[in-house]
């Protein structure tokens, strides 16, 4: 197995351990107590093959067959029937989000000129206060637009088949690490034999703990909790072409997620 990206997670884990306690008479008793401890784990995204990225765009092409036999729009569909429906509607949304854009590089450049000079007249002031409130305004216009079309085209049959398809990735590529007694053994984070079983184990490891079908899942769980979100960014990084090792994934994480 070849790895394409590793990173370190810290799970709590508790331990009934013996000890040997004196009662109350003095004399020596052995018991138990459950003690906590950190115990550390190498979260692992393998690198796909040549031959698994076939097998990945397989997958996608019945996924996005089924979609649309589902009743999924493709993005050609739901473009052609936005235009149908909106009409001149449609056309005057199109306007006022260009007259948005053409607002927001207006007042920046007014903003950018004015911004800072010091003994400006009145008028400037005026034009100065002006821009500032057609820049937010503008933005928030465009945020708007930008939001509505990406809610759309989010159930598009392209959008929910290229999900499944992360999800394929995720699934059958991410393990992790554990050091016991010396010895590093590596086990799957998503068990099963095909998308089908492994999405189940995933949608178990979605639930809470105390509602979990499969108590064996327990360490599965915490690691799921502690790496799937960071899983996520990766394989959406990586099937992006945007980075193809750990340095340049990387890099990529740190400009597109600078906040994680």
């Amino acid at each position: 197995m070849k790895e394409l990206y590793s990173f370190p997670v810290t799970r709590e884990v508790k331990k009934t351990v013996p000890y040997v306690r004196k009662n109350k008479k003095g004399e020596t008793v052995e018991s138990t107590k459950t003690v906590k401890s950190k115990v550390k784990n190498r979260i692992i995204f393998a690198k796909p093959s040549f031959a698994d990225v076939e097998n990945a765009e397989f997958f996608f092409g019945q996924q996005y067959n089924q979609l649309i036999n589902s009743g999924f729009l493709t993005k050609a569909m739901l473009n052609k029937k936005i235009g149908d429906m909106g009409g001149q509607s449609s056309k005057l949304m199109q306007e006022a989000a260009n007259k948005a854009i053409l607002d927001n590089i207006d007042s920046a450049r007014v903003i950018e000129f004015y911004e800072g000079q010091k003994g400006l007249e009145k008028e400037q002031e005026d034009k100065l206060k002006e821009a500032k409130e057609l820049f937010v305004s503008s933005r928030k216009t465009i945020e708007e637009f930008e939001s509505s079309f990406r809610e759309q085209y989010n159930q598009t049959a392209e959008a929910k088949a290229e999900q499944k398809l992360i999800e394929w990735f995720i699934f059958n590529f991410s393990y992790y690490e554990v050091d016991s007694e010396g010895k590093t053994e590596i086990f799957p984070i998503f068990r099963g034999d095909d998308y089908e079983e492994k999405r189940k184990v995933y949608l178990d490891l979605c639930e809470d703990l105390d509602d979990m079908e499969n108590k064996t899942l327990v360490t599965e769980k915490i690691v799921f909790d502690l790496s799937f979100s960071k899983l996520a960014m990766i394989a959406n990084i990586w099937y992006s072409k945007l980075g193809s090792d750990q340095e340049s994934i990387d890099e990529k994480l740190k400009e597109i997620f600078p906040d994680e």
